[in-house]
């Protein structure tokens, strides 16, 4: 590849999406909370702190127990918390607070703080007066003012508790409290939000989806469908929910049904094309005979009320256990993943989480190799073995119970199950002729994978499909026209090559010729790369 920097460049611009992160997940915990009893009315770098593997143990041997709550609230925190949070909450790890303020809007509740070197975690209740039911809230501000003097932004969520008759709800933020710190919690500018949702009855076949269903409902404008297949056992819908310049939506997305049972499905947010039209892909496990069954639903949360009120509570922390019991590690390893190094520096054990911190940089590259994606990523520690996720400069990792004693433990990374992303060579492209609204079916190949190229117009709109029915070759990310010198991509594709479908749609804008060249631009492949490192 000649000139890595420009790819990078042409990857961030065009290769629009949004990768799961804790803001989807906190989506899924709101969503979950539908299939529980928890049905609602609505809805930087820290310093080193290095314990001895002997005084780890002796530390985690000696915790005090969880303060005693009531069922409903030791429920909703094991509920919606990470279970490594309640891992460190059930072991003595987290401080109890227990203090309330109150202010015109209601009452605030601060249960219990949980921090670390690798975070800060917060559970609190609200008690406010609504006129409406609703289903979660939002808040504009959520800051821990420290008395050294630094503030710490926090990302804050709470969801309607109906046997509480509270907004419930976390605060979280990469950083950590120091010991011995007068603190203050500004919390204030509540919007209130209810979920609503809308049967979509024109559903219910997996081969007729119409393009364009109209809302008009709640400042929802119309859902456009851009493709839905099955294979290998998921059945996958790419959808654009158009919304109208005016409103008030803070969500939008499809749910799923077959009979009273609600389908669990893994949703993935892209980037938006524009600035009114969300965009989402769903997966979701079914049998193929299932499909015909489904009932699907437009759900979204619509902003019903507003308390521009603050409150304002002050608690001392002085809590260093899980401060005490941390272990940290350098790590001096290397990993390639494409055109990105990867560079492992430190391992940071507390009885919440595990975070491998790294640094990354760009390479350059002699092959057409863009980008390694692995979709399984495991920390071994001894006989513990830990499921983790990418962020942007760190893994992090959940605990499931408490990691004692990590002398003489083997402590090994798995990276495997990758989708390896290539850039097309120039030869890679077919010829498009007599481009017309009747769909016409090329089959080619690219690097080896047999491909079915369908394209027609829709209007002054070229659609063009690209399915493969080997189950290795992982889909075309992204197809590009030349025209003039200058490169013309699509407007809007349905997969963004996150979720692992071999067909892609994609159309381009005012495309007046009759006969184009389509050029093959991005396209991933499922490989066998798995990586083992042992740390230790």
């Amino acid at each position: 590849m000649s000139n890595m920097d420009d790819l990078i460049k042409e990857k961030v611009k065009y290769d629009q999406v949004d990768y799961p992160n804790e803001n989807e997940m906190w989506s899924k915990i709101i969503r979950k909370q539908q299939n529980h009893h928890y049905k609602t009315k609505k809805h930087s770098y820290k310093p080193k702190i290095i314990l001895t593997a002997i005084m780890f143990t002796i530390v985690l041997s000696a915790t005090p127990v969880l303060a005693k709550y009531t069922t409903e609230i030791l429920d909703w925190m094991r509920n919606m918390n990470r279970t490594g949070v309640i891992t460190s909450l059930e072991n003595g790890f987290g401080q109890e607070v227990n203090k309330a303020v109150e202010n015109e809007a209601g009452v605030l509740n601060i249960h219990n703080v949980i921090s670390d070197q690798n975070g800060t975690t917060i559970n609190f209740s609200l008690d406010i007066d609504h006129d409406d039911s609703i289903y979660a809230a939002d808040f504009e501000k959520a800051l821990l003012k420290i008395s050294d003097g630094k503030e710490i932004k926090m990302e804050a969520n709470a969801v309607y508790n109906q046997e509480t008759d509270q907004l419930v709800g976390i605060l979280k933020t990469d950083e950590e409290i120091p010991h011995n710190s007068d603190v203050t919690l500004q919390l204030g500018g509540v919007k209130e939000i209810q979920l609503k949702s809308i049967e979509l009855k024109d559903l219910a076949q997996s081969n007729t989806y119409p393009e364009k269903i109209n809302i008009h409902q709640d400042g929802i404008s119309q859902i456009e469908f851009i493709s839905n297949d099955y294979l290998n056992g998921q059945y996958i819908l790419d959808y654009l929910i158009d919304l109208e310049e005016s409103n008030n939506i803070e969500d939008a997305y499809l749910s799923y049904k077959i009979q009273d049972e609600t389908i669990a499905s893994f949703g993935v947010t892209h980037k938006r094309p524009q600035a009114n039209v969300i965009k989402r892909s769903d997966s979701l496990e079914i049998q193929k005979e299932a499909v015909d069954k489904l009932g699907v639903f437009l759900s979204y949360t619509d902003t019903v009320s507003y308390k521009p009120e603050t409150w304002n509570l002050d608690f001392q922390y002085n809590q260093d256990l899980a401060k005490k019991s941390t272990f940290v590690m350098d790590i001096d390893e290397k990993i390639e993943i494409g055109f990105q190094q990867l560079q492992f520096k430190e391992l940071v054990i507390t009885p919440s989480r595990v975070k491998l911190y790294f640094n990354k940089k760009n390479i350059d590259a002699n092959s057409n190799l863009v980008y390694i994606n692995y979709h399984q990523i495991k920390l071994r520690i001894g006989d513990q073995e830990l499921s983790g996720y990418f962020y942007e400069d760190y893994l992090s990792f959940e605990t499931q119970e408490l990691i004692k004693d990590i002398t003489n433990k083997e402590i090994a990374l798995t990276l495997n199950d990758a989708s390896v992303e290539y850039k097309a060579e120039k030869q890679d492209k077919v010829e498009l002729t007599n481009i017309s609204d009747v769909p016409q079916t090329i089959k080619t190949e690219l690097d080896g994978y047999p491909i079915d190229i369908t394209y027609y117009a829709n209007g002054s709109d070229l659609i063009v499909e690209s399915e493969s029915k080997n189950e290795q070759f992982g889909g075309i990310v992204q197809n590009v026209i030349y025209q003039n010198g200058k490169k013309i991509f699509a407007e809007s594709r349905s997969n963004d090559g996150v979720l692992r479908t071999h067909k892609q749609v994609e159309t381009f804008k005012n495309i007046k010729e009759k006969d184009i060249t389509l050029n093959f631009f991005f396209y991933t492949v499922n490989e066998d790369r798995a990586k083992t490192i042992i740390l230790q």
